[in-house]
């Protein structure tokens, strides 16, 4: 069966790959379209997730924002597959990067910088054009429950010049990319089971990555929270923005805590601005307190 998924997969790369842009978008939207409304594909999870964030919302404003997630994200497949024919054109044309500077001014200290940033907006057209403007940067990845589809996501990233590195190798890999002062960016908006740290997230405890605050304490790297949000343009704009931490307590759990729980809020509040190009898909939620296991 995941043969056959992979297989199917990679006859839509090739249509999106070699499609003209717009007609690939077209083509993706109709697809998000039917995966969305008449497959109903992952709508119980979507749903469960936008009453929980938004409780003030009504039922028509919570379908609207699952069935655009499903056509943002579809857009953000058919850009994906077209990394191998990614020109420095078709970059400047599709993404504003103009703050990538402020990279560069963090790496003149000698550190590394840490990324974070989360499943929203094209996070991987915003690596490559990071690679494209002289950085060096690694992605801390999750692995697919299709080994053939995380092969490919990999095989795009390195056609963009991205190096990856699997979570469960990530002490040792990010620790090689600070100690190098090049980049590492992670992903901090996905369940993290009963290894992560818990934050408050829409107003309710979810369980979080605690990579980044650990990286931030053990090296003294400086954290960057980074966005690449869609304008009404079709123009992906990229925020980057340092991470200040005057709260530190000297005390491990407390510190940690502090730092994952400003990311979130940082994250939620792009979230707010953006609902429908975050992946309400995934469940974010699955993983509950030991003091809450209703």
């Amino acid at each position: 069966m995941k043969r056959i998924q992979y297989v199917l997969m990679l006859l839509l790369v090739g249509l999106f790959r070699y499609l003209p842009y717009r007609i690939a978008i077209c083509f993706a939207r109709l697809l998000a379209w039917k995966l969305a409304v008449i497959l109903r594909l992952r709508r119980s999870v979507a749903i469960d997730n936008l009453n929980r964030a938004f409780p003030e919302k009504n039922s028509r404003e919570i379908e609207s924002i699952y069935r655009r997630c499903w056509s943002h994200f579809l857009q953000v497949g058919v850009e994906m597959a077209r990394i191998p024919i990614l020109n420095e054109r078709e970059i400047k044309k599709r993404m504003d990067s103009s703050q990538g500077s402020l990279i560069r001014e963090i790496l003149n200290r000698g550190k590394g910088v840490i990324v974070v940033s989360a499943h929203f907006g094209n996070w991987e057209w915003m690596g490559t054009a990071m690679v494209r403007e002289g950085y060096d940067i690694t992605f801390i990845v999750t692995s697919q429950s299709n080994q053939f589809v995380d092969e490919w996501m990999d095989r795009m990233r390195t056609k963009g010049g991205i190096k990856t590195a699997n979570r469960k190798d990530a002490v040792k890999a990010t620790l090689k990319v600070l100690k190098n002062n090049e980049v590492v960016a992670i992903m901090c908006d996905q369940d993290a089971g009963r290894a992560g740290i818990f934050t408050v997230f829409f107003g309710q405890p979810a369980s979080t990555p605690r990579g980044p605050a650990l990286f931030h304490l053990k090296t003294g790297a400086p954290i960057v929270f980074s966005s690449s949000m869609r304008g009404k343009d079709g123009k992906y704009y990229v925020v980057f923005e340092e991470m200040v931490f005057d709260e530190l307590a000297g005390n491990r759990d407390t510190d940690e805590l502090m730092i994952m729980q400003k990311i979130t809020d940082r994250l939620e509040q792009e979230i707010r601005a953006f609902p429908d190009q975050w992946l309400w898909l995934h469940r974010r939620w699955k993983t509950k307190p030991e003091t809450d296991q209703s």
